[in-house]
């Protein structure tokens, strides 16, 4: 790509300098993280010397600091040698001198191997071209402050105060100017800029003449300085001056005409950046953010979906919170995603060095040595009408500016590369009354760099207890989260507070940091236990993980009602606390009507890993559940266990065996139990139970007599069952006496004593429509369970009566409850066996 200006009479030329900002472009370079599940192996790195050396028409390397610059130029050009011409603006008087190409070559080495692990795509132009300013004047005389030899040029620096005056001296130094463009030097003349115009210098010993002098057109000598210039090896030149900000001169080199790529180096002990081209990005980033809202929306959308379903399995009837929270606000930024989505060619490429990394270039770069420096690199390319003179302010400040905006996610993505420089800035951000600008802030607070946060600062530290009560979700889940890297005891009661969030990200980020560092910390348990009893289903879950990590021991009736909890992690936390316990099928069974597979499957390796006939009693009904891969090990775990054959597909003829064998089986299984603990009372009243399905109502007393004996876990159903064999027995009126007496010493009559209301009704101090009423309860399996029992009680005492056809019609209510784990449920269907069917 040709870089001079050449006129169409072939004089000697200009060569404008033309330059890329720190800033944005798909060409640029990001480090070169890669993330994958698998591995993969790069290939031993390789220096692509004609990338950064002989394919940039112009490159360029800025060192600020402390208000000096120093710009060290090479260029590339196709053309004539004695026809090259090269100005360059600068905005004070400049010094000269030579510059090396092995700073070049040691920049490009180092960013090549640490910043592009894979090949970075095109470049691309930008648009909105600025208009050229106007000018005029009459043309004074331009003063020549210094003409020397560099190297292989012979430079002039120059200055000049009035508009079209240096036009004249180009002219008259064979410098070939289109007129048209004179309005961009009249701007640099206006500001006061100084001038270096530069030439190849062909006269010297070496081979060189002077191009403006009595040349020696020898072949050799100037082919060999086009073929440099041609492939941007020639020496480069270095500028150094004062300013107040570190500056590119670009708009010079719209004079040209051409598009022009120019490569830059920005060295500083302070990260900067070139606003304008920064922000050029912010539009093409528009549809990354849109796509953002969509996640944002689908992310909400299920967490409250998953609240109703488990708020209405556990409050049937009610409102879930969820249902009252306001809907997801479109375009705004999204919550941590930022993290995980940014493109890395979107980020901009910025390294910490030292003199130890460049050796080449801390010999050669004043003041080099002795300082940590940033480093980035860009590459662009630029169309005529988009040259500006580019400006660079410090990174965090032009981020801190920019973070409210609509790509304030990408913005807060470069600030937390610049480390701790960006703390300052960040702390303010998170500060800040604007809402847009704490959430894009907060949303790098825990981004991750390496293996835990990339921001681990005291100062941002500092600010975690109000950002953990902020308005906005998003800033309370990213403070969650860090808190859980920089725990601070002072940060538990927040947290836990934070449970109660109606933001699920909110409350599950405030449960994991809580679980990671308050193991052991009983302080917090009452508070814990509150919640646990007393919030709505989803708080309670984040505190049962709470408390397990205290340690605490969990009451298991304050676990069975979560084994409906269609969530895997939920039903796996239970289960382990349950193990710790001694449960029952019964206890369970909720298990069965989980909708998650992986509650089902926790069932069948519970039971069907136990040697027992109870468990064939649990697994049939998995021979009927969807997943296919539970009905076949369901179906493979019954055959262990019980020996038959019969085929998978058959369900029916697995529970007419069941139903013809259980109660064998199981009396031979409570009888092994008795044999080894003798003073058992709870296992003589299971077989007492089973017995009197049985009919063997004499082996059932004399079961029951004994549970009263060694003490059952359920003295008042033990006293009604002797109660009901006895009645059978023709003992009504003795019986009644035994359970007045049992009851009188219990203490009946309490309020909500459900089990002494059932006692009332069969000594007959209750009618059952009283036993009906007291058996309805607000929660509804309490109601089921209390009506399966009233509805098996009530037709016990018909069947004593003599009517047998509504005491059938009681035993069908009873197991219409569907309370299958009760033993009233049992008994009622064992009843219906004998009885005519209910009319």
């Amino acid at each position: 790509m040709k870089t001079g200006w050449l006129d169409k009479h072939h004089s000697i030329s200009v060569l404008t300098l033309a330059a890329v900002a720190l800033g944005l472009t798909t060409g640029g370079f990001a480090p070169g993280t890669v993330r994958a599940d698998g591995c993969f192996v790069a290939p031993p790195f390789v220096w692509d010397k004609a990338k950064d050396i002989n394919e940039p028409t112009q490159k360029a390397i800025l060192v600020y600091a402390d208000g000096h610059e120093d710009l060290i130029l090479q260029v590339k050009y196709q053309g004539p040698v004695e026809e090259f011409g090269w100005l360059v603006p600068v905005p004070d008087r400049p010094t000269v001198q030579p510059g090396s190409l092995q700073c070049f070559y040691e920049l490009s080495r180092y960013t090549q191997e640490h910043w592009e692990p894979r090949p970075m795509s095109a470049t691309m132009g930008m648009s909105d071209a600025s208009p050229a300013l106007a000018g005029g004047g009459p043309p004074p005389p331009v003063q020549v402050i210094e003409i020397k030899t560099v190297g292989a040029y012979e430079v002039a620096v120059l200055s000049a105060s009035t508009p079209g005056s240096l036009e004249d001296w180009l002219a008259a130094n064979q410098f070939a100017f289109p007129k048209a463009k004179a309005a961009v030097i009249d701007d640099y003349v206006r500001r006061h800029w100084y001038f270096v115009a530069i030439k190849i210098n062909l006269a010297k010993a070496g081979g060189f003449q002077l191009a403006s002098g009595a040349a020696r057109r020898t072949a050799g000598i100037k082919s060999n300085v086009a073929a440099k210039l041609s492939e941007g090896e020639l020496p480069p030149l270095q500028l150094s001056f004062a300013s107040d900000q570190c500056v590119f001169p670009l708009k010079i080199s719209s004079v040209n005409g051409t598009p022009s790529e120019v490569q830059v180096y920005v060295l500083s002990p302070e990260p900067l950046v070139e606003r304008t081209m920064f922000e050029k990005k912010f539009p093409s980033l528009r549809p990354l953010a849109l796509d953002r809202d969509a996640q944002r929306i689908q992310s909400q959308e299920r967490s409250r979906e998953l609240r109703r379903s488990l708020f209405q399995r556990l409050h049937p009837g009610e409102t879930a919170i969820s249902d009252s929270l306001p809907p997801v606000e479109t375009n705004l930024p999204m919550d941590l995603i930022l993290k995980r989505g940014v493109p890395e060619d979107a980020l901009l490429p910025y390294g910490e060095i030292s003199a130890k990394d460049f050796p080449v270039c801390s010999r050669m770069i004043p003041g080099f040595k002795g300082k940590t420096w940033w480093l980035t690199k860009q590459t662009w390319t630029f169309q005529p009408e988009e040259m500006q003179d580019l400006r660079f302010d410090p990174a965090a400040a032009v981020f801190l500016d920019d973070l409210a905006g609509e790509a304030g996610f990408y913005v807060a993505a470069n600030l937390v590369r610049l480390g701790t420089k960006a703390v300052p800035a960040l702390v303010e951000a998170l500060q800040s009354t604007n809402r847009r600008v704490r959430i894009h802030a907060a949303s790098v607070c825990d981004t991750w760099n390496g293996g835990e946060p990339a921001l681990m600062d005291k100062r941002v530290l500092a600010c975690l207890p109000v950002l953990l009560q902020d308005p906005e979700w998003e800033v309370r889940q990213a403070a969650a989260e860090l808190a859980g890297w920089s725990w601070q005891p002072s940060l538990a009661e927040p947290l836990v507070r934070l449970l109660l969030d109606t933001n699920p990200g909110v409350a599950s980020s405030a449960t994991a940091t809580l679980i990671r560092n308050i193991r052991g910390d009983r302080e917090l348990l009452p508070a814990l236990w509150k919640l646990f009893r007393e919030g709505n289903p989803e708080v309670r879950v984040h505190a049962l993980e709470v408390i397990s990590e205290v340690g605490e021991p969990i009451p298991k009736a304050d676990l069975i009602p979560l084994l409906t909890i269609p969530d895997p992690r939920i039903v796996r936390l239970v289960i382990g606390q349950l193990r710790q316990t001694e449960f029952s099928y019964e206890d369970l069974a909720p298990l069965l009507q989980n909708h998650s597979e992986v509650a089902r499957e926790e069932f069948l390796l519970l039971f069907g890993a136990r040697n027992d006939p109870e468990s064939i009693g649990a697994i049939l009904p998995l021979l009927r559940d969807p997943d296919p891969r539970l009905r076949n090990e369901a179906w493979r775990r019954l055959q262990t266990l019980s020996g038959q054959s019969i085929p998978q597909d058959q369900p029916e003829q697995w529970a007419r065996w069941w139903a013809a064998n259980k109660n064998t089986l199981l009396i031979a299984e409570d009888t092994q139990a008795i044999k080894q603990n003798p003073h058992d009372g709870e296992e003589y009243h299971m077989r007492g139970c089973r017995y009197y399905d049985a009919h063997e109502f004499s082996r059932a007393l004399a079961d029951f007599r004994q549970a009263v004996r060694w003490g059952s876990k359920v003295p008042d159903y033990t006293q009604y069952r002797i109660w009901l064999l006895r009645a059978r027995a023709g003992e009504t009126v003795a019986a009644t006496h035994e359970l007045a007496a049992y009851l009188a010493a219990r203490k009946t009559g309490r309020p909500g004593d459900w089990p002494s209301t059932v006692g009332r009704f069969l000594i007959g101090q209750l009618t059952e429509a009283d036993l009906l009423r007291a058996a309805a309860n607000p929660d509804a399996q309490t109601d089921r369970e209390q009506h399966c029992e009233a509805w098996f009680y009530a037709g016990m005492k018909q069947l004593l009566a003599g009517d047998s056809t509504t005491a059938a019609g009681d035993f069908q209510k009873c197991q219409a409850t569907g309370v299958e784990n009760f033993e009233e449920y049992s008994s009622a269907g064992a009843e219906l066996k004998l009885l005519p069917p209910a009319r």
